[in-house]
């Protein structure tokens, strides 16, 4: 019973997978970077000891999941149940043709043009958040990953409703975020304690919070739509734009949906982007006269636009080093629609397959010394020799992160701002963990010394 396998990938024993449990709820990166190590990139097991599962962090492997046999592979009940317990039934948790439609209205908001216009409107939004960022500083050794996510949390709000949301009203929807993606990681893992949750309250509790957000995010929508909705708010797109198909238009109802995964999704992505290159470079400060080279050369004295931001060479390799040791989304999960053969690898239907960006990003056949922080990894020649599918920090594929372009645009506006004002270093008094749950956050705070200069 224990040994049970399904697939002729190399197969963790059910009951080490029952006894890891526990673990895995503390720290699933740390137990399947343990099978990773013993078992190889692509391995089976029974997550949770009850759900047939196969990792991968083979890059071939993963992009014939993701792309190039992409409609065999649904999101799985993670997302599909899940997280729409507490989302609701929007793009993040779609599938098949409910997908393809609402991605391509959607996508309106992240072209190019649209976020240089963003790119205008967040500038004085990051420059009144770092005059109190200052004044914290001052006061000595911070915790850079609250103030990002005050700062993502405004900048996604502003862009969405084309109003600032009160710093109640951010903490309040940062700490129900937190909150519920702890509880929503203790179902996945324990799915035979869900009808306990449910008797015992605490699903309860959790909707509970859930529909306070809620509010908050509706009582702005409500009140932008009062006030007309200018042109570069997202929320114009969400309740203006029609279907291609129908010429109809979102419902409010759909549009908080949206709003609230659109909300969530890109404060979480930035936010913990930016905390893990605050980390590193805090870690590493030698580049940071360099990237201030860089940007007095790029830059200088001209206003910081879309193009200038894009010139910055050096920035960009530091910030997508930072996300391959810290990967916002760590895994991906698909469930097998049909029988498929992966490099040779049997997939039955029904099986979930987890590309493991965590450990793609660390497999050592692609990344030498990959624990390392080596921004040269990024040089372009280096590039061109990686397969495509290595480097995935917002996944890949058409169901790739909607906002990935909108993400990197922020950690670079961010990084800007920061390093032309600080000196900056990591409070070696303190150690960091990771905490991975929907996403890959520290474990807590992550304090920091900035200087001014």
């Amino acid at each position: 019973m224990f040994h049970q396998n399904f697939t002729n990938a190399p197969h963790v024993p059910r009951k080490r997978a029952i006894i890891d449990s526990l673990d895995m709820t503390k720290n699933p990166v740390r137990v399947i970077e343990k099978y990773r190590e013993e078992y190889g990139h692509t391995f089976s097991f029974h997550f949770g000891g009850s759900r047939r599962s196969i990792v991968s962090s083979d890059p071939s492997f993963i992009e014939h999941v993701l792309r190039k046999n992409q409609n065999n592979y649904h999101k799985s009940d993670i997302q599909v149940d899940r997280m729409s317990e507490f989302q609701g039934k929007g793009l993040v948790n779609y599938n098949g043709d409910q997908w393809r439609r609402q991605r391509r209205l959607i996508a309106r908001g992240f072209h190019t043009n649209r976020l240089r216009e963003i790119l205008e409107l967040q500038l004085g939004i990051v420059d009144n958040w770092m005059s109190g960022f200052e004044t914290a500083a001052e006061t000595g050794v911070i915790d850079v990953h609250k103030h990002m996510v005050s700062l993502t949390l405004s900048l996604v709000g502003y862009s969405m409703f084309g109003r600032n949301m009160a710093e109640e009203e951010l903490d309040e929807i940062a700490a129900t975020i937190a909150t519920i993606q702890q509880f929503i990681v203790r179902e996945i893992v324990h799915p035979y304690l869900i009808p306990w949750y449910k008797l015992s309250g605490e699903y309860r509790r959790h909707q509970n919070l859930r529909r306070k957000a809620d509010a908050i995010v509706l009582r702005h929508i409500k009140a932008r739509r009062n006030e007309g909705i200018e042109r570069t708010d997202f929320l114009r797109i969400l309740l203006e734009t029609p279907y291609s198909d129908t010429g109809g238009t979102m419902s409010e109802e759909q549009a908080l949906i949206e709003s609230l995964q659109l909300l969530v999704a890109g404060n979480e992505t930035s936010s913990i982007a930016l905390t893990w290159v605050c980390f590193l470079l805090g870690s590493h400060p030698e580049y940071i006269p360099k990237i201030r080279e860089e940007i007095n050369n790029v830059i200088g004295e001209h206003p910081v636009d879309y193009n200038n931001l894009h010139q910055l060479d050096l920035t960009l390799r530091v910030i997508f080093e930072s996300l391959r040791l810290y990967p916002p989304f760590w895994m991906i999960d698909r469930i097998a629609l049909r029988d498929d053969t992966i490099n040779g690898i049997n997939i039955p239907a029904g099986t979930m397959v987890i590309p493991y960006i965590y450990g793609t990003h660390r497999n050592q056949s692609i990344w030498p010394d990959p624990t390392v922080f080596d921004p040269g990894r990024f040089e372009s020649a280096r590039i061109k020799s990686r397969h495509r599918f290595s480097f995935i920090p917002f996944g890949g594929g058409p169901r790739i992160c909607i906002g990935n372009s909108m993400a990197i645009m922020q950690i670079l506006l961010v990084v800007v701002k920061l390093v032309r004002q600080f000196n900056f270093a990591f409070d070696s008094n303190h150690t960091v963990d990771i905490r991975p749950m929907m996403l890959l956050r520290p474990d807590g705070p992550v304090l920091m010394d900035f200087r001014k200069l």
